[in-house]
Parts: structure tokens; C-alpha cells; sequence
């Protein structure tokens, strides 16, 4: 199955659903999804991608925004969204699909966003991988 023909099989909300069970650890965090379907969690009136809660200090210890080739077609607004969310006294990440790192990053930087870190997404025969950007 083609990379293309995953991602548009898979909606934004399942996305975000399986990123967030990947990359989140439900042992040390309560973690809160924001989709279209169902918004769980706020963050200073935002409704970042996933929201992870520290389970001992119930602080919101980071936030990630998921991206798609679709919510990235216009990046300005997409930096819009993430510079909403800059100035949390949180970490920041953000996923886009594979190739797009360098255009989400370079936005980052002229735009003055803080970002804790830029991961990438796939999908091949075995599922959905995620990576860092920028080793």
C-alpha cells in the first residue's frame, strides 16, 4: 500500500489517535486528543493535537500538533496555529509527514516559533513509523 494511499484511508482524527498512542507514555501521562470528533483538553484556550498531563504533577508537560500534507497545503496558517501555542511553559512538538520537515522548520525559525522538536511520519507495509527530523 502506497504512503498516499494510507494517510488519505486515514482520517486526521485517526491520525492524531495513533500518533498519540505511539509516541505518548500512558504510564507517566493522562494523554487528551483534540480531534474534529471530540475536543478532550484546552491549553490557555487552544486545542493542540494531543496533550500530555503529568500523572504526578497533573502540569500539561508537553503538547503536539499533527499535521497533514492537507493541513499544511497553506503553512502560514498552519504556523499560526503552532506560534498560538509558543509561549507554553511546556514542550512543543511537531508531526508532519515524511518531506516535510524543512518547510515546517524554516516557518519555525522566520517566524520566531519555539518548538521543542520536529517529527516526521510514514507509512509503509508495516504501519506508521515516526522519527525525529533533524537527528
Amino acid at each position: 500500500m502506497s504512503e498516499a494511499a494510507t494517510e488519505t484511508r486515514l482520517s486526521q482524527d485517526e491520525l492524531i489517535e495513533q500518533i498519540a498512542g505511539q509516541t505518548v507514555n500512558a504510564a507517566i501521562f493522562d494523554v487528551y486528543t483534540n480531534t474534529r470528533k471530540e475536543q478532550q483538553r484546552a491549553v490557555k484556550g487552544q486545542y493542540p493535537s494531543i496533550v500530555a498531563v503529568g500523572r504526578m504533577s497533573q502540569r500539561v508537560e508537553f503538547v503536539g500538533m499533527v499535521e497533514t500534507a492537507e493541513s499544511l497545503h497553506n503553512l502560514y496558517a498552519a504556523g499560526q496555529r503552532w506560534k498560538a501555542l509558543s509561549p507554553l511553559q511546556a514542550g512543543m512538538y511537531i508531526y508532519v509527514p515524511k518531506g516535510y520537515c524543512a518547510d515546517a522548520r524554516t516557518l519555525c525559525l522566520r517566524e520566531t516559533i519555539r518548538i521543542s522538536d520536529f517529527r516526521h511520519y510514514w507509512f509503509d507495509d508495516n504501519g506508521l513509523h515516526i522519527e525525529k527530523c533533524f537527528a
